[in-house]
């Protein structure tokens, strides 16, 4: 939880900057310690709190990064007739309270991202709570445990991270406990002095995508249910931490989920839609530019693992291959590569440009004779 002890390092000017780990930098560079005694206590300001603001003066996480990793998640959920939708906090939202930090309060921060989330197993956990609490309204406990699972038994719902769609914007809170440190020789009054605890909390108004697939056993109905209870959660229970004094209260965006929803139709729609983009104009796109190894490893993927199930796809892609770098595979026929830094072998080029060769003589077959 703290910095390398170099003298040489310490002596650097210390900035988050706009990029990189907000969470690395969070939970492991905090620097507001006091040399003597080893505490983050001052007559003058909040140590606590200025190191809470080195990670909200700015949103964090990179929204290329973010909007990727949505966009995978959306696509699974999809392949697989899950359900997904985007939440709005409707109040401050607190996540990882509990984590040890020097500040005294922690943070879940994604391990890749760098941004709040809500782990998968804490969404669960949340609906089933509410489902439990709401035990006049849903199932009884052997539905919850088919669908939740228990001790020893797996549900038949999964439920993935919830990750924010675009940077998260976090602010500073405090919690200030009036009655600290009694005892029964010594109890609580309003003669004791209030201690601030400053903590981390995500603003109201970030949006966050959750989602959830089925397993095996799972219906129609139980996605329908299990939506549902979700959404109800998180709207009257509230999701992380402190959700008894109001905080974690997310609200559905119906348009922004539709705009995802959307951007799904026009990728299958995009393939006849656009006029010239089929398969060879999007490996076109996609390996052009890239280096020999890639090029290579890519073929070895797609052709010799057979990767790329479509024939149409496979064929497409050899003939790209062959059109935008021929000296490449001319020298691969040979056994020979075009980058000294490229570490495929001869045999191994001989034989990646043999597949390449088949593939597109077996769209020249498949094509038969004109006219």
């Amino acid at each position: 939880m703290i910095r390398p002890l170099y003298a040489s390092a310490a002596a650097q000017p210390k900035s988050r900057g706009s990029c990189g780990h907000a969470g690395l930098w969070f939970d492991k560079f905090c620097d507001r310690w006091n040399d003597e005694p080893w505490t983050m206590s001052s007559s003058d300001g909040s140590p606590k709190l200025d190191w809470i603001n080195e990670v909200t003066e700015s949103p964090v996480g990179n929204p290329n990064e973010i909007d990727e990793c949505s966009l995978r998640i959306v696509r699974l959920t999809e392949s697989r007739g899950g359900r997904f939708a985007v939440f709005k906090t409707a109040t401050r939202f607190v996540t990882g309270l509990g984590r040890s930090h020097p500040v005294e309060n922690g943070f879940a921060w994604h391990p890749t991202l760098g941004t709040p989330y809500l782990p998968g197993s804490s969404v669960k956990g949340l609906v089933l709570a509410w489902v439990k609490a709401e035990a006049g309204m849903g199932p009884d406990e052997d539905e919850r445990t088919r669908l939740f699972g228990s001790l020893g038994r797996v549900g038949c719902i999964c439920f993935l991270d919830a990750v924010p769609v675009r940077p998260a914007s976090l602010e500073p809170d405090v919690m200030t406990p009036h009655y600290a440190g009694w005892n029964e020789e010594n109890p609580p009054g309003d003669w004791m002095s209030p201690n601030p605890i400053p903590f981390l909390t995500v603003a109201e108004g970030n949006s966050f995508l959750l989602a959830v697939v089925p397993g095996r056993g799972a219906s129609d109905k139980d996605m329908d249910s299990v939506e549902g209870w979700l959404a109800d959660a998180l709207d009257w229970a509230g999701g992380g931490a402190k959700t008894a004094v109001g905080y974690g209260r997310f609200i559905r965006d119906d348009k922004s989920t539709g705009s995802w929803a959307e951007r799904l139709k026009g990728e299958r729609r995009q393939p006849d839609a656009v006029e010239g983009e089929g398969p060879a104009d999007r490996w076109r796109s996609e390996i052009s530019g890239k280096a020999e190894e890639e090029i290579l490893d890519l073929v070895r993927v797609n052709l010799e693992k057979e990767s790329l199930a479509d024939s149409l796809d496979r064929q497409a892609f050899a003939a790209v291959v062959i059109a935008l770098y021929p000296e490449w595979v001319e020298r691969w026929r040979r056994g020979m590569k075009h980058d000294q830094r490229t570490s495929t072998g001869g045999k191994k080029l001989k034989h990646r440009a043999r597949l390449l060769d088949s593939a597109v003589a077996q769209a020249l077959s498949d094509s038969g004779p004109h006219e």
